[in-house]
């Protein structure tokens, strides 16, 4: 096999993906810039920190899938370079451990800035990136994966990002962030219930695979809105930044994802929501911060 190019790795980064760890950082960056200001290379760090896991994740994902025989060729989902054999399983498993040895080097300079803390916090996130689909006990494989896609690709991220430039643990990047983790686990939902029947096949019981289909509308339907709508809580909680409730008008276009969720008869038809999703969380995140500095 040839050596993959740079075409081949961004395709296996699954680059749609990236944003769930660049929104919370964002977020997290800017309320930091109002709560006593932005240490640019603490933030620089904490978002090429987010996006090395992220790939290093979806690598060990593509990675185990393949090994456990969970990707097969009647896959509906965007290709997997592993189970395509466009990449070798062991440069794969090379790419991920690289991204995660990155990730641990720039942590260092983190929990320079941020103590102990962040130990434990990054630790858990490289833990987390591994066993999600590997180990013994992968928590893809049982249901158990949104709490940590939740909590680590939102209110921790969001609120970590802010801890290291500012030194406070800042209840509104908390909340920020769960909007991003509801994000997180809105693109979860959407793959798992586009591949629930052939998760069960491959005996991954997923949320989807094992509850059904309606279930899995459900639960789009559920993290999609709590994302959107999170911004509401500001008007109780944040009165000083209130003008951020604006951005909770991005319901409005989750909507229609939730209707096309709702209707689907091939799964193939979910691509577009996955992709609708991706660009939602973009679209919010920019209306959360411009709002914000307003």
């Amino acid at each position: 096999m040839t050596r993959p190019g740079n075409k081949l790795w961004i395709q296996a980064a699954r680059p749609w993906t990236l944003g769930l760890s660049i929104s919370p950082v964002l977020m997290g960056t800017v309320i930091a810039n109002s709560e006593g200001g932005i240490r640019w290379f603490a933030a620089l760090a904490a978002l090429l920190g987010g996006i090395l896991i992220q790939i290093g994740t979806n690598l060990a994902n593509d990675y185990f899938d393949f090994k456990k025989g969970a990707d097969t060729d009647s896959r509906v989902g965007p290709q997997r370079v592993t189970q395509a054999g466009l990449i070798a399983p062991k440069i794969v498993r090379n790419g991920f451990v690289i991204c995660f040895a990155f990730a641990f080097l720039l942590g260092i300079y983190l929990v320079y800035l941020g103590g102990w803390p962040i130990v434990l916090i990054g630790l858990i996130s490289l833990l987390l990136g591994v066993i999600y689909t590997g180990g013994p006990f992968p928590l893809a494989y049982y249901g158990l994966a949104e709490l940590p896609a939740f909590l680590f690709f939102g209110p921790i991220a969001s609120a970590t990002t802010t801890y290291v430039q500012t030194g406070n643990w800042s209840p509104a990047s908390i909340l920020a962030g769960s909007a991003a983790g509801f994000f997180s686990m809105a693109l979860l939902s959407i793959n798992n219930l586009r591949d629930y029947q052939e998760d069960r096949k491959v005996g991954k019981h997923t949320l989807a695979a094992t509850f059904g289909r309606d279930f899995g509308v459900y639960e789009y339907a559920f993290s999609v809105l709590a994302a959107t709508l999170t911004p509401l809580v500001f008007l109780l909680v944040e009165p000083g930044h209130s003008l951020v409730a604006i951005t909770s008008f991005t319901a409005l276009m989750a909507l229609h994802a939730i209707r096309v969720t709702k209707n689907y008869s091939q799964s193939i038809e979910l691509l577009a929501v996955l992709k609708m999703t991706s660009k939602l969380q973009a679209v919010f995140t920019v209306i959360f911060i411009v709002s914000w500095m307003i």
